[in-house]
């Protein structure tokens, strides 16, 4: 039987740009603290013909709150090096679901943690000096947290206690960039395209892609133990494929001064995200398949996810305080779905950031 537990991806898609930047780099010395709680919602979901479809009772909804943290600091002139864990931790998450007992479910957890450094090659502060265009590119890597013990949460559907049945992350290594290029038109207005590419070379554990991973994974070890199985102790899994994620941006940004040392900022990003599907897969020795009646026996009780694609409406303002002792910048953004496909939630968020700047 497929279960369909797995909902919380959407968190990423959440978080994908709350620390998304322009192709600025800090000065050199200069670093900044960032906080970012985020509050989202999910009332329905696009389907695999990009139909939103709202959730009845028991369907889904989802409501959470999320805690985000990143430090920037400017080595040199022009690289920037960052540790950025955003989506954080979710401290606290409600969704409407039953499991078959008293158990409530929810998607807390941990994500994982991105470090990277950028470059900015061309720009004011750049090895090429440019003052109406920036270029700047981000190699990083994802580094996996942990995630939910599953055989405990299994434990917990029993004894009706709370279940957490999905990941926030994926928990495997990735490695990528990110591209971010910027047109100066005139000192208060500039337009900024932002890119992303992360991959998953290495597979995750089934045991631990959730709820529906750690069923498939037990059914698949009670094929391999049963005796009379015509399949016994061949089959092994290969892991869960994440693939990738890809992410592009377009930002027209605005900013003017409203008091001395004061700046207001405006924008309005168009964020589009896809991923080719999770995949899940088996190996096993040849004149097996036909005892399981399939080429592929993990579909018969997990189903490989579609590709998906997601557009959303992210609008943003920021005041920076820089004549403060300790300068700051606040910054309150709205991320709204506007079209998707194969999106399990459709989540919108508000995020408060608060960034703290230093000199060491």
């Amino acid at each position: 039987m497929k279960r369909k537990f797995v909902f919380v991806l959407a968190i990423l898609i959440l978080c994908t740009a709350v620390f998304a930047d322009d192709a600025k780099v800090m000065p050199a010395r200069v670093g900044r603290v960032y906080l970012a709680p985020t509050f989202g919602f999910a009332n329905g979901a696009f389907d695999s013909d990009a139909k939103y479809n709202a959730f009845g009772e028991g369907e889904g909804k989802m409501k959470m709150f999320n805690l985000g943290f990143a430090l920037e600091y400017g080595i040199i002139k022009w690289i920037t090096g960052a540790i950025q864990w955003a989506p954080g931790v979710n401290v606290w998450s409600d969704v409407d679901m039953s499991l078959g007992t008293n158990s409530t479910v929810n998607a807390n957890g941990l994500a994982d943690l991105f470090i990277g450094a950028k470059m900015q090659i061309l720009g004011e502060q750049g090895p090429v000096e440019n003052e109406s265009i920036r270029f700047a590119v981000a190699p990083g890597v994802k580094v996996p947290l942990p995630g939910p013990d599953y055989e405990e949460q299994f434990k917990n559907i029993a004894k009706s206690d709370p279940v957490t049945a999905a990941n926030i992350d994926k928990h495997v290594i990735g490695i990528g960039a990110r591209v971010y290029f910027d047109y100066v038109i005139n000192n208060n207005f500039f337009i900024n395209l932002h890119s992303e590419f992360i991959g998953y070379p290495v597979k995750g554990d089934l045991d631990k892609a959730g709820l529906d991973g750690y069923g498939a994974d037990l059914t698949l070890k009670g094929w391999n133990e049963n005796p009379a199985s015509a399949v016994m102790g061949k089959i092994k899994s290969d892991g869960v494929d994440y693939g990738y994620d890809l992410t592009f941006e377009l930002e027209p940004v605005f900013s003017a001064s409203i008091g001395e040392k004061t700046v207001l900022t405006a924008g309005l990003p168009f964020n589009y995200k896809y991923t080719p599907g999770t995949k899940y897969g088996v190996s096993y020795p040849s004149g097996v398949q036909a005892a399981l009646l399939g080429a592929n026996p993990m579909s018969q009780f997990i189903a490989d996810s579609d590709p998906t694609h997601l557009f959303s409406l992210k609008p943003g303002v920021s005041v920076f305080f820089m004549g403060w002792a300790l300068p700051m910048e606040f910054k309150l953004q709205y991320a709204a779905p506007i079209a998707g496909e194969n999106i399990g939630r459709a989540l919108h968020s508000i995020t408060f950031q608060a960034r703290v700047y230093f000199k060491i």
